[in-house]
């Protein structure tokens, strides 16, 4: 394993911590300063819909600029946001540190794939699954804490703590070794099976995540759980995400993994409406939430040509948040009108995915 892979899985790691600190009482946080689900809805939207232009200028960078300094500044950058979060004191301020948070945490994507395509190439899944598997280490440890800090300090000091984790977790990529811009084709590739790809990541990536914001505020709401207890189940499924990780590294095919991540998916989301006794099972299958972007990645990855990684990559990302965010919008919708519907849809649409892959797949042969 390269010095360089090792230093993105540590950054990693770290960054899986600082989100983890916070991601499970997201929701409820958003609830608190917004108050409506819409709002929240909304606000997570907001976050990847900016996405969706960074990706883009994240590619162009790439031909114009060395990565290390741009993956340090998107990682280490990050903490604007949830400094804006704290101290904030109107909604506005709110959506401006989501505005910014999906700008600066996410225009590197793009850069870190092409890497893993120009240096690992067949092997893009073990890398990419590797990065995932550091991140979702930290996301073990991340919610408790920050359930815990919450419970001490409230929201504020659980965003503090988030905001400095998030100047740390850029200080390993110190150590990735200098480079020089490297020029790519910038055009959109022509290749049909690509924008094949492009459309399954489409629907998998609404199917995955049009439920992760409404989990833990639907656990919340109908068993009354503590801020510590909502982040008990966010490391519950960290460790499922690991396991999964560490399976899928082990078998390393790609459409395996892909149905073992749907089912262990479609599974956590119908354990979730059935009692308490099966929350933690449920959270624990919801780990597969974790490596949704791995995945989708991974899954279209082997139609993305060398020349053009920064513009195809970039255009599956850009795909993939903004359908993460017209899930977070629909999602809020129908979480107002019925959670057990949105449980309910999310399945049958996870399930949808699957079928469409076996024919994008049995159209390659």
């Amino acid at each position: 394993m390269s010095r360089e892979l090792k230093a993105l899985g540590m950054g990693y790691l770290l960054w899986g911590f600082s989100i983890g600190l916070y991601t499970t009482q997201w929701p409820v946080f958003l609830l608190y300063k917004l108050g409506d689900p819409g709002q929240v809805g909304l606000a997570n939207g907001l976050i990847s819909a900016t996405a969706v232009l960074s990706y883009f200028v994240g590619a162009w960078m790439g031909n114009h600029f060395p990565k290390k300094p741009l993956f340090m500044l998107s990682w280490g950058g990050s903490a604007i946001a949830p400094l804006l979060w704290a101290f904030g004191s109107s909604d506005w301020t709110i959506y401006l540190g989501c505005a910014l948070f999906g700008f600066i945490s996410s225009y590197s994507s793009p850069l870190i794939n092409s890497y893993f395509l120009d240096e690992l190439g067949d092997e893009f899944m073990k890398g990419s699954m590797y990065t995932s598997s550091t991140y979702s280490i930290g996301m073990m440890v991340g919610p408790f804490v920050g359930g815990v800090l919450k419970d001490i300090g409230g929201y504020e000091l659980l965003m503090i703590v988030t905001a400095i984790s998030f100047v740390f977790s850029a200080v390993p990529l110190a150590f990735l070794k200098k480079d020089e811009p490297k020029k790519k084709n910038l055009v959109l590739p022509k290749d049909r099976s690509y924008y094949q790809a492009l459309l399954w990541a489409a629907v998998m990536s609404f199917a995955m995540m049009i439920t992760v914001p409404y989990a833990p505020l639907y656990a919340k709401e109908r068993f009354a759980l503590s801020g510590t207890m909502l982040g008990l189940l966010g490391s519950i499924s960290a460790i499922g995400a690991v396991l999964l990780t560490y399976l899928a590294v082990r078998v390393s095919h790609r459409s395996i993994i892909l149905r073992i991540s749907v089912w262990c998916g479609i599974l956590g989301t119908m354990l979730l409406i059935s009692n308490r006794w099966f929350l933690w099972i449920a959270f624990f299958f919801r780990g597969a939430f974790m490596n949704t972007y791995s995945l989708i990645t991974s899954g279209v990855s082997h139609r993305v040509p060398k020349d053009y990684s920064y513009i195809g990559f970039a255009l599956l990302t850009a795909t993939i948040a903004a359908f993460n965010s017209l899930a977070s919008a629909v999602g809020g919708y129908i979480y107002n009108t019925g959670p057990i519907v949105l449980f309910l849809l999310s399945s049958v649409l996870m399930w949808f995915s699957l079928y469409l892959y076996k024919l994008l797949a049995e159209s390659r042969q």
